[in-house]
């Protein structure tokens, strides 16, 4: 009676660890608490939970499922809890979903733990996880927001050196600092080892947590940007997504952008940026130039000495046959139709540059496997406008005006590090964001969107002019600091004098080099692991043959 109360009472505390450590990790992510600090201590108690799990054998199993979805679904819930205002069944996707998927580096380490032993166990948890937040850049259901080195995101000072490792350098930091005090935990605490013992593992940790910080701060301190100076306006029409975006007039909201955008146009402007779907209403583009929205911008910068614009929009393409998953049927005829989320760039009189918006987001603007499963394009979450299963890019292009050379991206984009590295790889001299974020109304998701372009900004040594319809709008340097903006349900405009830059960082030129490292050696450690458990069970199997009477 007694072994069965006292095993409950440890089980009942390990799960007391899941909730701590989800609301420490929670906390610790950017407007969702913000206490950086946190970090490296959150995922402590996920260590301590996995790995004395693998002394037990009954229940082993669904103790560790219960107890890490636990913490993710805390964790994914205190973080991104704001999507519930754009969709509600949406929050609960990326609460529940995206918890699930948060397990797989953590049973693979548990697997690995017991064919290879602990320390080897913690060693593939580091680079599981980091092939996790990697391959979540890229499959059907990518959806990296939470990647552990955005928690970084509002201390650019901390992070200069994103420009080398992009955003998983930071994840690997915080990671890194986890495990160690997890060891001296472990080491002190469970194994009753003396604290002398510990010396160099003390040592270690503090060279893990100052050298990171010291060479930032020398990287911050020394950077000096290159004066190459042009002067943009971004516009903020602040006009409400969910009740106004795509029910006013057309030329109500475009009138409402030009007037706020001539109260800080000087002569020295070099380029004029309106957000996301800035033009609402679906335009065909084999007859843009014809459309009255496009002759109203026209119009626009003529009066204004032919200033280059860039602006977002709805439009859509006609197709005789069917064309992609996103092709829609147009009734009463036998042709097809497919949206897309746009970017445009005027230079005076010449054709218009179009760009279409590459990297959608989930649920919202397309559905995983949608291509093995056409019927799920019935399930995609309507917002209006550019909403439900989109139509895509497939490169990334860079628009030119006036000798200057801009990344439009839209929206959710800016949340992809080696993406973003692409345009500017392809010549980009300045970054340009344009996006919605009203779906969120007043709450941590547009802050925390905000944030992303920051960390574009070190990881590529480009300056930042981005445009919200209903904010944040902003300027940002090349160091990742913001240079003036417009906060939240504010309408108007701004201008500033940013710098453009023609050298590549070691992310651009590189990208992702800790993601792609880090998926390699997973792949070698899991199947290591397997080889040796196929060894351990034919082991077995002999001692039992011969264990058997003749």
């Amino acid at each position: 009676m007694f072994t069965f109360a006292f095993m409950k009472l440890k089980v009942l505390h390990l799960f007391l660890l899941a909730i701590l450590g989800g609301v420490l990790l929670g906390i610790s992510f950017p407007f969702t608490g913000g206490i950086t600090p946190l970090s490296f201590i959150a995922l402590i108690p996920l260590f301590i939970i996995n790995f004395e799990l693998n002394k037990k054998s009954k229940r082993r199993f669904w103790i560790r499922f219960g107890t890490n979805y636990l913490y993710f679904v805390i964790f994914n819930a205190i973080t991104t809890w704001w999507i519930y205002y754009a969709s509600e069944s949406g929050m609960y996707m990326a609460v529940f979903a995206n918890s699930i998927l948060m397990l797989l580096p953590w049973f693979f380490t548990a697997f690995i733990s017991r064919q290879l032993g602990e320390n080897k166990g913690i060693l593939s948890l580091l680079v599981l996880w980091l092939c996790f937040e990697h391959l979540h850049f890229y499959w059907e259901l990518s959806w990296p927001w939470l990647n552990i080195g955005h928690i970084l995101g509002t201390s650019p000072k901390l992070i200069q050196w994103y420009e080398y490792s992009g955003v998983l350098g930071g994840s690997l930091w915080i990671l890194l600092v986890n495990i160690v005090i997890y060891l001296l935990i472990r080491n002190i605490w469970f194994r009753k080892e003396s604290v002398k013992v510990q010396t160099p593992i003390f040592i270690f940790l503090g060279l893990a947590i100052t050298i990171p910080i010291v060479s930032s701060f020398y990287i911050y301190y020394n950077y000096e940007e290159k004066v190459d100076p042009i002067e943009i306006v971004v516009v903020q029409p602040n006009i409400e997504a969910h009740t106004e975006k795509f029910v006013l007039p057309r030329d109500y909201q475009l009138e409402k952008m030009f007037l706020a955008a001539e109260s800080k146009l000087t002569a020295s402007t070099d380029l004029i940026v309106f957000p996301e779907t800035a033009i609402p209403y679906g335009m065909d583009e084999m007859g843009l130039e014809q459309n009255q929205s496009i002759l109203m911008v026209r119009e626009f910068i003529k009066k204004h000495d032919n200033i280059p614009v860039l602006i977002g929009a709805d439009t859509y393409k006609i197709f005789k046959d069917w064309n992609s998953v996103a092709c829609r049927p147009i009734a009463g005829s036998s042709y097809w139709y497919e949206n897309y989320n746009t970017a445009l760039m005027f230079d005076g009189n010449m054709p218009l540059e179009i760009y279409h918006k590459e990297k959608l987001v989930l649920g919202g603007e397309k559905l995983p496997f949608i291509d093995m499963f056409p019927f799920l394009a019935k399930y995609s979450v309507e917002l209006g406008g550019t909403a439900g299963v989109l139509g895509f890019g497939n490169d990334p292009a860079v628009f030119e005006a006036r000798g200057v050379n801009y990344a439009p991206l839209i929206c959710y984009e800016s949340v992809y590090g080696d993406f973003t590295s692409i345009f500017v790889r392809k010549g980009a001299d300045i970054i340009c964001v344009i996006t919605n974020d009203g779906w969120w109304r007043d709450t941590p998701g547009y802050k925390q969107h905000r944030m992303f372009s920051q960390i574009r900004a070190i990881e590529n040594r480009r300056s930042v002019a981005r445009s919200a319809n209903t904010g944040i709008s902003c300027f940002i340097d090349q160091k990742g600091e913001i240079i003036e903006e417009l906060g939240w349900n504010e309408y108007g405009a701004m201008n500033a004098t940013l710098n453009k830059n023609t050298e590549f960082t070691i992310f651009t030129i590189y990208g992702d080099i800790i993601g792609r490292i880090s998926t390699f050696l997973s792949l070698a450690m899991i199947l290591y692991a397997f080889v040796e458990r196929i060894k351990k069970t034919g082991v077995m199997a002999k001692i039992k043959s011969a264990d058997k009477p003749s």
